[in-house]
């Protein structure tokens, strides 16, 4: 029988979110500001940043933060402002660039890293972003994705320089996210990592889109909306008897349930060579003794 997982009340805690200015990361932020999160929304865009706080319950709790996942200067300017924080209870790595009609296109792109575009923001930039937040972060939430089930880690080609299709890029990224959220759980004792896929999410089944309900007839069962698909990372954040390591996903009746990622994920090996090839391409070590004090 499957763990179910809810989320409690977080009240007073501080929330850090990538990319919750749209999408998934909006609706996370919406859901742990009614927890009682102060929420720091993490986003690109400054209007659409100030309409996502002021659509949040209690405006005045929260802040818009801006990053750019493709600037390293940007990212390096945020993560060092987060480890600056007395306390930062949960980080959420959820922005991305996502393969499809509006992600990338036919040509290999490189980011600021110096590699693949997709994995470069996905993962490497995430990584960069916590490497500096450490100092005191206390749970990180990385969002992982039901792709890697259909898609198996190439680790010849996981930056795509062989040949490149921007759907496989994506998978890439999003095995990257998983095997290194683990990892973290190996290497940062205090400091807890849950790993999450939202299962299948498409905007048209959100409520308040048109034609949502004639999606949400059509698609039952099969996808939901972005409001939906927020519920297991808000459950990552929020519910208090989740161990370090796990992994949630989607569930019909409760926020979320621990499931069983790919074998790939949990792979110590891989995950270890992972973390070399991450400190490699950031040109710093990942710091693996947390600085903050455990209360």
């Amino acid at each position: 029988m499957s763990k179910e997982v809810q989320p409690g009340r977080i009240d007073g805690q501080t929330v850090a979110i990538t990319g919750a200015t749209s999408g998934i990361g909006s609706f996370t932020a919406a859901q742990l500001a009614d927890l009682g999160a102060r929420v720091l929304v993490l986003g690109r865009s400054e209007s659409r940043g100030r309409s996502t706080v002021s659509a949040l319950p209690n405006p005045d709790r929260h802040e818009f933060v801006r990053l750019d996942l493709a600037d390293r200067t940007s990212i390096a300017q945020v993560g060092d402002r987060l480890g600056e924080l007395p306390r930062l209870d949960a980080l959420v790595l959820n922005a991305g660039v996502v393969a499809g009609a509006f992600g990338p296109g036919p040509a290999r792109r490189i980011s600021a890293f110096g590699v693949e575009e997709i994995v470069g923001i996905n993962h490497l930039a995430h990584a960069e972003l916590l490497r500096r937040a450490l100092p005191t972060v206390r749970r990180v939430v990385s969002l992982g994705s039901m792709l890697t089930r259909k898609i198996p880690f190439d680790r010849e080609n996981w930056l795509s320089e062989r040949h490149y299709r921007a759907r496989v890029a994506y998978a890439m990224s999003k095995h990257t996210v998983e095997i290194f959220g683990f990892e973290l759980h190996r290497r940062l004792a205090e400091t807890q990592s849950i790993v999450v896929h939202p299962g299948g999410a498409i905007d048209a089944l959100t409520p308040g889109r048109p034609g949502a309900r004639v999606a949400r007839a059509l698609f039952r069962g099969i996808v939901q909306g972005k409001d939906q698909a927020a519920r297991p990372v808000v459950a990552a954040v929020a519910s208090p008897e989740l161990r370090s390591g796990e992994y949630l996903g989607p569930h019909r009746t409760a926020h979320a349930e621990v499931q069983q990622p790919v074998t790939t994920s949990l792979d110590p090996e891989l995950g270890a060579w992972l973390w070399t090839e991450t400190e490699r391409l950031l040109g710093a070590r990942i710091p693996t003794e947390p600085r903050h004090p455990i209360g």
